[in-house]
């Protein structure tokens, strides 16, 4: 048996001229141990083969693996046979700091947990997190956030779903450091305000005083979901700490813009029925869809994009922004301004992960439309088949 390319890559395979002719193996019959890190609420599970010892009938196994211990991601082996996209070529590539910054915007959460722990001086243990949780379709975008602060664990997160952590106090200073260099744009900034806060009272250790702890729960009951049930019943008398404000200070980088969209954006084909011959209407959106408390962040966008210039009409918020009940979308159909704006833009400024390829089939459409090629038949059936194998209908 020889490895495969992807699985020697993992392991460090240096293609050293040996080769095995036979090698029988059921790799469900292994044993694996389980190891759980609980993470605030959720249960995270470790499956890995133990090569600890290397011992026999594993020693062959070893030899050709490596030990998967070292994998950077420790998920069940036959993961490594999937295919997660990047749009860079290498690992060794790094990130821009303001493109992490527009991601975490996007998806990171800033929180730590409070549980009980008899063998804590105060009964209470407690435990700052920064977390990024995806699909394992873009497990490569993980890769490349830890490859670039070189910082935390990507850990499997149920079936499909991988998360990256970053949990100890010498770590998530490098976290705090970056944020503090490449700040926030959304509301998520005060959440981030009163994660350093609760950050540095554990740093300095007061957390292990009264004082402390109480400050710690105050905190956390502004931050993302507040105190649980549990909680409020064990500190019924606890101040609570109100939010700091929020502001909106206008979009920092153009990579932060790739980073959001590689997050929150959507490169979409809309097909519709038309009076035409060939009885439908393509037409291309790009859009954004928020929480209505970042409407401003989205308002933004239309600022940034000198999208109110563009327009031959003056200027109308509901051009390019719309709302509908919490929600707000921003969204640009104009195929002139995706042509001149869009497209352009993400040409010199990626997104990362499988929605790199989305954008690459939109802007074939578009070409394909530049050209009258969706006016006919073979177009028009051509375009069909990359709408039903973009976005979620995707196979990876």
């Amino acid at each position: 048996m020889v490895p495969s390319y992807s699985r020697k890559a993992i392991s460090g395979w240096n293609n050293y001229p040996c080769m095995v002719t036979s090698h029988k193996m059921n790799e469900n019959e292994m044993g694996y141990r389980g190891s759980k890190s609980v993470l605030v609420t959720s249960t995270v599970k470790e499956q890995r083969v133990d090569g600890s010892g290397c011992k026999k009938p594993l020693h062959l196994r070893c030899i050709l693996m490596g030990f998967e211990r070292n994998y950077q991601i420790k998920i069940p082996s036959k993961q490594l046979n999937k295919v997660y996209f990047s749009t860079q070529t290498s690992l060794n590539n790094k990130l821009n700091p303001w493109f992490i910054t527009g991601f975490a915007d996007a998806e990171g959460c800033f929180s730590f947990a409070i549980k009980p722990n008899a063998k804590s001086k105060l009964n209470w243990r407690t435990s700052p997190l920064f977390v990024i949780k995806l699909h394992i379709k873009d497990l490569a975008i993980l890769e490349l956030i830890k490859n670039t602060l070189t910082v935390g664990k990507i850990r499997l997160n149920g079936i499909n779903s991988v998360q990256y952590v970053v949990e100890s106090i010498k770590e998530l200073q490098v976290i705090v450091d970056h944020f503090n260099n490449y700040p926030l744009v959304t509301e998520k900034a005060s959440d981030y305000l009163i994660f350093k806060q609760c950050f540095e009272i554990i740093k300095q250790r007061e957390h292990l005083m009264e004082k402390g702890l109480l400050k710690l729960i105050g905190l956390k009951s502004s931050l993302n979901w507040g105190l649980s049930d549990n909680l409020k019943e064990a500190f019924p008398n606890v101040a609570f700490v109100s939010r700091p404000e929020y502001n909106f200070k206008g979009i920092p980088d153009p990579f932060w813009v790739a980073g959001f969209t590689s997050g929150d954006g959507s490169f979409h084909l809309n097909i519709k029925k038309s009076d035409t011959n060939i009885s439908h209407r393509v037409s291309l959106r790009f859009s954004i869809h928020l929480n209505i408390r970042d409407a401003e962040v989205l308002k933004g966008l239309v600022t940034y994009f000198n999208l109110n210039k563009s327009s031959n009409k003056f200027y109308q918020e509901n051009q390019y922004v719309s709302k509908s009940n919490n929600t707000i979308t921003f969204a640009i159909t104009k195929t002139t301004e995706i042509n001149k704006i869009i497209i352009p833009f993400f040409e010199k400024y990626t997104v990362q992960g499988l929605k790199s390829l989305d954008f690459a089939d939109f802007k074939k459409v578009a070409m394909m439309i530049g050209a009258k090629e969706h006016l006919t038949i073979e177009g028009l059936n051509r375009i069909l088949e990359i709408k039903l194998n973009m976005n979620k209908h995707r196979e990876w």
